[in-house]
């Protein structure tokens, strides 16, 4: 079990308790499951509430999320962590440029005498909230939309081809970036000078001791592939892929899929087809979601984290990977070149060549290899206390002291 850390550091001093807005979002709006009673937030988001909730005193958070129907909620999250769910009809989304988003949050910062207001990627309302609320601001980029749009050769007045245009928008009016990763901090340093090296926090539970549950311990290399069912994270390609190795006499494998299904239909329904195909001859399995608990003791059975996306601006599953001890095979690309600088186990291949995939697993050979120690690398650089540290660093040189 985690021992009780104490906290990584303190800049509190004689300085006022900041009153901090974080614009992000409550997956269960983008999911449409109203029915869960609590904030459902990203993985990134959830670990540096975490971590914030570790600084009573010194900030107090007021997590702000648009919804298109009321969601129930408790308006405590933490001793220093409040919740505010604002309702705005359809009109005022994506057709408007986020008009009725921005209103509200603008009305909801005032009633609230916040100092400062961060905003959690540009995925969707949550920059141009930030940049408009007439406070102080600044943001975090999660995924570089305009990479994603380019890899998706988005349409013009596509989903992808609006976002990555008032992503641009933004982030010439914000403050301060941080940006997660050397390849995120490239495509900002053009359009705002102002930026911080920050990775995305890693939540607690994955600091947890390595402790292999029974399932793990059968024969055979056991892969695992998690992220969005969506061409630019080339779930597919990789089923293909391991296919193919299995047909060219592969040691015994198994591999599992976590993700839910994107928006493409046609890239969904070939998923769904050969990897029925691949679960009826007993090598593949497929799971549309797992908790956080689940989804640390997949990687604990598991030996190989493959995630080979097109494009990535930082590659968060492989940082929970590590903290787990896999062995990662990844793709060139984007901010996962970050981690090889740090990570004795993970190999980077080309995101647009099977065969090196297929050699890169050969190279692992026939025998479940060996955990990698958290002593070979400095784990606590993704920590949540350790962010939230960088957090309130950041927050207090743009809001005076009084």
């Amino acid at each position: 079990m985690e021992k009780k850390s104490s906290r990584i550091g303190s800049i509190k001093g004689s300085l006022p308790t900041l009153r901090v807005g974080m614009c992000t979002t409550d997956n269960r709006d983008h999911w449409r499951k109203y029915h869960l009673p609590e904030p459902v937030f990203g993985p990134a988001i959830a670990a540096v509430l975490e971590g914030l909730s570790a600084f009573p005193g010194e900030v107090e958070i007021h997590v702000i999320s648009i919804t298109q129907k009321p969601l129930s909620a408790p308006p405590q999250l933490a001793t220093n962590i409040f919740y505010h769910s604002l309702v705005v009809p359809k009109l005022g989304w994506l057709r408007t440029a986020y008009q009725g988003c921005i209103r509200a949050v603008r009305s909801k910062v005032k009633a609230l005498h916040l100092d400062l207001v961060h905003g959690e990627g540009t995925e969707r309302d949550c920059a141009l909230e930030a940049v408009f609320s007439g406070r102080p601001n600044l943001l975090t980029l999660h995924g570089n939309m305009r990479g994603v749009a380019r890899a998706t050769h988005a349409r013009p007045f596509s989903y992808y081809w609006f976002q990555s245009w008032l992503e641009v928008w933004a982030l010439r009016r914000t403050r301060l970036v941080f940006c997660n990763s050397s390849y995120t901090e490239d495509w900002v340093r053009p359009l705002n000078h102002n930026v911080r090296r920050l990775p995305n926090a890693v939540r607690k539970s994955f600091f947890l001791d390595y402790h292999p549950p029974r399932a793990a311990l059968g024969e055979g290399l056991r892969f695992l592939v998690i992220g969005l069912i969506s061409p630019y994270k080339q779930p597919l390609e990789i089923l293909r892929m391991l296919h193919q190795w299995r047909m060219r006499g592969a040691p015994a494998f198994s591999c599992l899929w976590v993700g839910l299904f994107s928006g493409d239909k046609n890239y969904t329904k070939r998923f769904s087809q050969e990897m029925a195909s691949a679960e009826a001859a007993g090598w593949a399995r497929y799971q549309p979601a797992m908790n956080e608990d689940e989804l640390r003791e997949a990687m604990d059975g598991s030996d190989v984290l493959l995630h080979i996306p097109k494009e990535e601006a930082f590659g968060l599953v492989v940082a929970e990977a590590m903290l787990r001890g896999m062995h990662i095979v990844a793709g060139k690309t984007g901010g996962i070149a970050d981690f090889h600088e740090i990570y004795p186990g993970i190999q980077l291949v080309s995101p647009n060549s099977p065969e090196d995939w297929m050699s890169a697993l050969s190279g692992l050979g026939r025998n479940r290899p060996r955990r990698i120690p958290r002593e070979s690398w400095v784990a606590t650089r993704f920590h949540p206390e350790e962010i939230a540290r960088r957090h309130l660093e950041a927050y207090r040189t743009l809001v005076p002291a009084s």
